[in-house]
């Protein structure tokens, strides 16, 4: 028998309805003989629900007691679609991520994978149950503490798991109908793409996109793992298949992505050296930069970085406590990095030429390789520039 992995995000299991209808389509997976893991999110909107009610009692929270409070919402969400498969006479198992054997490191809030034990998970499987396991969490090693993935963690938990069960398919379930050209709130004329690379949607999810968690997608490159985006809202749809795609000898733009509420940093004096150290605090704040260059004359060195401004104030007490000597210095704040992704960009710069006259205003920033271009400018009125870039860039 084929083995399922299926991931429902959020809004996919945000109301008893919704769970409902997803417990449904899983029922039907399983009819059809197949074994399934479903791993899923909280409720819609209750992680941001609960981090609030932490940060109402408290501005700097315990981040392990934030981890103990944020991983319920996983768990409400398990159990009640186990409770609905089960009135669907589905034999059916909900785990933790802890009881799934889920081992990651001590860092709460961003943590990383270390290994998957999985004993209950093989032994529900092989009783014929259908497995649901609470997506975004696990638990330390070493100091066995409740730990959760980062943001849009579930994604990662569902790939980890396709990777460690040797599943035939994983299948990500969202409220969109696959991996578009554009963000369609923004974009209309945005489409669903019917393939793509693990290269291009890993860049795509570095660089703003949330439509699956990029370190999930790094794995799922590492492992040559298959995925399927699709939506559990409008089940017809094939969605997207995420895998190896022929490169073709042409410069091509594939989709547009974006983020916003950026700060334009400068460290000084900085040198190389000191580039990893930064950049392990940031991972642990779960930031990363989206550029970072290191310069020097006349034997000064200093480096220059982008990153979120919700971090900014922990990062500037960060080097002034632990990186003596290093100034810290904002070149620009409320950045805008709008971002291309696609092949070619320096076989034929006429691509770069046009994404760089469709933005009608001057870059702050401008970073370039051949399959990624940034362009950092000023937020302004972001739909009218995405919606000129795809044009030019994607519609043409």
């Amino acid at each position: 028998m084929s083995l399922y992995i299926q991931k429902y995000g959020g809004t996919s299991v945000g109301t008893l309805d919704r769970i409902k209808s997803v417990a449904a389509h899983i029922a039907s997976t399983y009819r059809q003989g197949h074994r399934v893991v479903v791993v899923v999110s909280a409720m819609g909107q209750q992680t941001d629900e609960l981090l609030e009610m932490a940060l109402k009692l408290s501005p700097n929270p315990s981040q392990r007691e934030v981890d103990m409070l944020l991983t319920v919402g996983e768990r409400i969400s398990m159990s009640l679609l186990s409770i609905a498969l089960n009135d669907l006479e589905i034999a059916t198992v909900s785990l933790t991520g802890s009881q799934s054997g889920i081992l990651t490191d001590n860092n709460f809030g961003n943590a990383k994978i270390n290994r998957i034990l999985g004993d209950r998970i093989h032994k529900a499987l092989d009783n014929s149950k259908l497995v649901i396991v609470a997506g975004f969490q696990g638990m330390s090693e070493q100091e066995k503490e409740i730990t959760t993935l980062g943001r849009g963690g579930s994604d990662l938990t569902a790939i980890a798991l396709t990777h460690f069960l040797k599943a035939d398919r994983c299948q990500i379930y969202k409220d969109v109908d696959g991996v578009c050209s554009a963000d369609p709130r923004l974009v209309p004329s945005a489409k669903v793409l019917a393939h793509m690379s693990w290269d291009t949607l890993s860049n795509l999810t570095w660089y703003g996109s949330g439509v699956v968690h990029n370190r999930g997608v790094h794995l799922a490159k590492k492992f040559k793992i298959p995925l399927e985006i699709r939506s559990s809202f409008n089940l017809e749809t094939h969605g997207t298949l995420i895998g190896s795609v022929k490169p073709v000898e042409k410069a091509v733009v594939h989709a547009l992505t974006h983020r916003k509420d950026l700060a334009w940093l400068r460290l000084d004096p900085c040198t190389s050296l000191k580039i990893p150290e930064i950049l392990t605090y940031l991972f642990t704040q779960g930031e990363h930069p989206l550029y970072i260059h290191q310069s020097s004359s006349d034997a000064v060195h200093w480096l220059e970085m982008v990153i979120s401004n919700s971090v900014l104030t922990k990062f500037e007490r960060y080097i002034k406590d632990k990186q003596a000597g290093i100034n810290l210095k904002t070149l620009g704040q409320n950045l805008t990095c709008i971002t291309a992704v696609g092949d070619g960009f320096w076989q034929e710069p006429i691509v770069i030429d046009r994404a760089l006259q469709s933005l009608e205003r001057p870059t702050v920033l401008v970073d370039c390789k051949n399959n990624v271009l940034n362009m950092f400018v000023q937020q302004g009125e972001l739909e009218e520039i995405l919606g000129r870039l795809h044009k030019v860039l994607i519609e043409v």
